[in-house]
């Protein structure tokens, strides 16, 4: 009885303890597990935190590369060294006056710009709303004539007066002058080419007379831009509504006739904004915008207005800040060498005078070139002029990039010469009792005259 009592507790002790002993080498494994997986969450964020450094570590060499690829571009726009006004106005004479006859400026008042007049470091002046709001038309005349004399005491060109009176949205100068439609308005119910002719030489002819009130000797318009599709959100562009017709073959009539009567006053008259904004949806004040079709459809739509009347006397035409992708997708064609010297002046037989779009906004202040930058290219380009109208932002900074081509010896003296010869033309504006130059006297076979 005691040996079976004995067995059966040797028994129950062996079954007893041989859970105790599994669960003993249980606990060491589960203490390995358990060692092991904290190893895995140690590892985990080990991995986590190299992820995390890693990042940091591209985010801070793309910083370093963002910062680096900013530098380099600051360090390829011009100018290299921003000069002040004064600085710019008490450099050499001859490098101020020949530059400076390229620009046509923008200003706040006439004792700002009087004295860019004076150093002949301009070639023109820009009369818009902020100019004349408030004032009587004799004021206005009176200041700009002073300027004009200025200009004749120094032996120079009359000084271009820019205006930008299309009638309608864009009429800068109305009041004091009187307001008008648009040219769009006043043809929109006519039906024959003689009413409308009637209508739009009439319409000239009134604009004409207010715009010599103030001696405005050049009006930006007409805008020849077609008139295309539906009304858009295209900004402070408006261009639906500022368009003369869809119809290019209207445009070019009406574009020419109001011409014709311009230039018998003794007023250029400016066709805009080559290669046409009919098309584009992007605002040029922001940002650059761009035309995407083929030449061909361009050349038999959008630039018909502007290769029919571009090359008529007393013509100007005002070049935009929009890419032709088929030419010069990388460059806005306000300074493109490619759409100056590949289509404007070969494709159009055009030798007239090109200006820019305002060189102050968006679409040129925001290009990789600065406006400093594209400045020195619209005039290797052989644009004539170019239309600054934010005088005290960007004057500094376009004269100063000049000045620093001009002394590398970086920009083109035989697109200059031609733009003194196209001016000649114009011969309201450079009026002077001049000899010809040596260029012309050859091709007449008149010999020149010896020293």
């Amino acid at each position: 009885m005691i040996i079976a009592r004995t067995v059966v507790l040797a028994f129950v002790s062996v079954t007893l303890l041989a859970p105790l002993g599994g669960s003993s080498d249980a606990h060491a494994a589960y203490k390995r597990k358990s060692h092991a997986g904290q190893s895995s969450r140690d590892r985990y964020r080990a991995a986590r935190i190299e992820r995390r450094n890693r990042l940091l570590a591209v985010r801070a060499k793309s910083a370093a590369a963002a910062k680096a690829e900013a530098a380099a571009l600051k360090a390829t726009q011009r100018p290299a060294k921003l000069l002040t006004r004064a600085q710019i106005l008490a450099s050499d004479p001859e490098r101020l006056a020949r530059l400076g006859s390229r620009l046509v400026v923008g200003f706040s008042s006439f004792s700002e710009v009087r004295s860019l007049v004076e150093k002949k470091a301009i070639a023109g002046i820009f009369i818009t709303d902020n100019n004349v709001a408030g004032r009587k038309a004799e004021d206005i005349a009176r200041h700009i004539q002073d300027l004009q004399n200025i200009r004749r005491a120094q032996g120079m060109p009359r000084l271009i007066v820019a205006a930008d009176q299309e009638g309608g949205y864009v009429s800068r100068l109305s009041p004091p002058l009187k307001w008008q439609p648009t040219l769009g308005m006043v043809i929109a119910k006519l039906k024959t080419d003689s009413e409308r002719e009637k209508a739009v030489r009439d319409y000239a002819e009134l604009q004409a007379r207010e715009l010599d009130r103030l001696g405005i000797t050049m009006n930006f318009g007409p805008v020849v831009d077609l008139q295309l599709g539906t009304p858009r959100n295209d900004g402070e562009t408006r261009i639906y509504w500022r368009a003369i017709s869809s119809n290019p073959y209207v445009v070019a009539k009406v574009a020419g006739w109001y011409c014709d009567t311009l230039t018998k006053f003794n007023i250029i008259c400016t066709l805009k904004h080559f290669p046409g904004l009919g098309r584009v949806a992007r605002d040029t004040h922001v940002a650059s915008g761009e035309l995407k079709q083929k030449l061909s459809q361009l050349e038999l739509s959008d630039w018909l207005p502007f290769r029919r009347v571009m090359t008529e006397p007393g013509v100007a035409t005002m070049v935009g800040h929009v890419r032709i992708d088929a030419v010069d997708p990388a460059t806005p064609a306000s300074f493109s060498e490619a759409v100056v010297n590949q289509v404007i002046r070969p494709r159009f037989e055009n030798d007239g005078l090109l200006i820019t779009d305002d060189f102050s906004m968006g679409a040129v202040t925001g290009s990789k070139e600065g406006v400093g930058g594209a400045a020195v290219k619209a005039f290797n380009a052989g644009i004539d002029l170019i239309l600054l109208c934010a005088l005290d932002a960007h004057y500094d900074i376009v004269m100063s990039s000049l000045i620093e081509a001009d002394i590398k010896g970086e920009t083109a003296l035989t697109r200059e010469q031609e733009t003194t010869e196209r001016l000649k033309h114009y011969v309201f504006v450079d009026d002077r009792e001049l000899p010809p130059s040596a260029p012309l006297r050859a091709e007449q076979g008149v010999p020149p005259v010896s020293p």
